[in-house]
């Protein structure tokens, strides 16, 4: 019965542990939910929203999957603080006519918690798993049935579902989450608005809840970005700003900068709740990233991800 209790107290003080970790992320539940796949986007400060144009899209923001014309492979690896990892795998699409799919895994781990009881007693060493599944689909609008509009020629839309699992020791939970996200490039034609793409995301509509101890929801999320191109596409600046729905948050605002240079090399400056910087480069088919971030209160975190392109998009 004592164990039993200590192992209730424990779970209580990391689901407390979480829910403030929430509230200084904006209000999600679970660190999962947060963390970033991927190095470009952690070098432009998490400033992606209207940018996004690879495959992971499928998080930033599906629709950016409509752009994409050939298949591609990604992953990325993370040492986090202390005896945590984090770990993305993804894979998109394309269909011709019909837009891309993708599919992604996220996992987040902590080993070596060790378990405390009410009496201070040793019950033992556990590990925290944050598991998520995300499925996607992304196409330009006027491919939809009955919306061959003129002036819808340049939005894209995608959608995201996302599957999340949690597992403290033999304590378990799930919950399903539902982003929906468009992008817009400009025409040509409006001058003022000439290489701007805009971008829109809207996270967790269904809503989604998981329960590990009590049920909690996920809250629901807006994101707008911006993304303007100067200097024949070499110089990428990035906007973001998003805001949390019901509960008493401040929008967040982040910005990004990317600089290409011969094609090949790409260096990358942000800020999200701190500064973040990144290098790319492009080899052939193969792109490799490199992010720094720096959190005023947990210090320096380093992400690598790689990522090849292939094929084109299969034919019906």
């Amino acid at each position: 019965m004592m164990k039993v209790k200590g192992y209730l107290i424990i779970i209580l003080m990391l689901f407390i542990n979480i829910w403030l970790f929430a509230e200084s992320e904006g209000g999600i539940t679970l660190p999962i939910l947060n963390y970033i796949p991927g190095a470009r986007a952690m070098g432009l400060g998490t400033a992606y929203t209207a940018l996004a144009d690879d495959v992971t899209s499928l998080y930033w923001n599906p629709a950016g999957l409509a752009g994409l014309i050939r298949q591609e492979l990604s992953g990325l690896y993370e040492k986090l603080y202390g005896d945590s990892s984090f770990m993305f795998f993804g894979y998109s699409l394309p269909v011709w006519n019909i837009g891309t799919f993708a599919a992604g895994i996220v996992n987040l781990t902590t080993d070596n918690i060790f378990a405390i009881s009410e009496y201070k007693e040793e019950l033992g060493v556990y590990s925290d798993n944050q598991f998520m599944f995300i499925l996607s689909y992304g196409t330009p609008f006027n491919r939809i049935k009955n919306f061959k509009k003129p002036y819808l020629n340049f939005l894209d839309v995608g959608a995201s579902l996302k599957l999340v699992k949690h597992s403290i020791e033999n304590y378990s939970a799930f919950g399903i989450a539902f982003d929906i996200g468009i992008k817009y490039l400009a025409p040509k034609s409006v001058k003022f608005l000439e290489n701007f793409t805009f971008g829109l995301l809207l996270q967790n509509i269904l809503p989604p809840s998981h329960k590990l101890v009590e049920r909690e929801w996920f809250p629901l999320k807006l994101k707008f970005g911006v993304n303007y191109k100067l200097f024949y596409n070499t110089l990428l600046l990035n906007f973001d700003i998003s805001q949390i729905f019901f509960r008493n948050t401040s929008p967040e605002i982040n910005f990004g900068l990317e600089y290409i240079a011969m094609r090949m090399f790409k260096f990358r400056v942000g800020y999200k709740t701190g500064i973040s910087a990144g290098l790319g480069m492009s080899i052939q088919d193969f792109n490799f990233d490199y992010a720094l971030n720096f959190n005023y209160n947990l210090g320096m975190t380093h992400q690598f991800s790689a990522s090849y392109k292939f094929g084109g998009p299969l034919k019906k």
